[in-house]
């Protein structure tokens, strides 16, 4: 025997509530999506385990809908890509693989789509804003970077460009 339901989503329970209920720009209401871009003309050779390079700033309070990894060859090394509060709000690692766990930059990658690369960043974790996808108990209201952190391989050789790509929501 078929069940025959209407699903909906929670906008669409917002939208359809009585009264209704105003939803966030980006959850499941329009928003101006944003784009930002930060780029590193060589990275650093015989780059430790544990070594970070910050690319982009993102408002804590954003909802990031895409994220775009590219590198020159590496030779070796394999990065996690995460949230850290900036250098001016101490610096310290929020979720150092919320993206990206591993990513191997040995190879030349272009373009490569990181958002959900790591089972960190779920589906649920996508629509939520920054700060609690990250896992913030509260939205400290300031930028926080989305950096490579090395992970697994040092990158031994390098010199290759590194960039990061983000569109994100407010």
């Amino acid at each position: 025997m078929a069940v025959d339901l209407t699903l909906k989503s929670t906008a669409i329970t917002n939208r359809q509530a009585t009264p209704p209920v105003l939803n966030d720009p980006g959850q499941g209401d329009g928003a101006t999506e944003k784009c930002v871009f930060g780029y590193l003309a060589s990275v650093t050779a015989s780059l430790s385990i544990t070594s970070v390079i910050r690319l982009i700033q993102i408002p804590s309070n954003a909802i990031v809908t895409d994220l775009r990894l590219s590198s020159g060859a590496q030779t070796a090394g394999a990065f996690d890509i995460g949230v850290y509060r900036t250098n001016a709000d101490g610096g310290a690692v929020v979720d150092a693989d919320l993206f990206g766990s591993a990513v191997s930059c040995a190879s030349a990658v272009l373009n490569v789509d990181v958002l959900g690369e790591s089972t960190v960043n779920t589906i649920a974790k996508q629509n939520q804003q920054l700060w609690e996808a990250a896992g913030m108990s509260a939205d400290p209201r300031t930028d926080l970077d989305i950096a490579l952190t090395v992970a697994t391989t040092d990158v031994t050789t390098g010199t290759g460009a590194i960039a990061l790509r983000a569109r994100y929501v407010q």
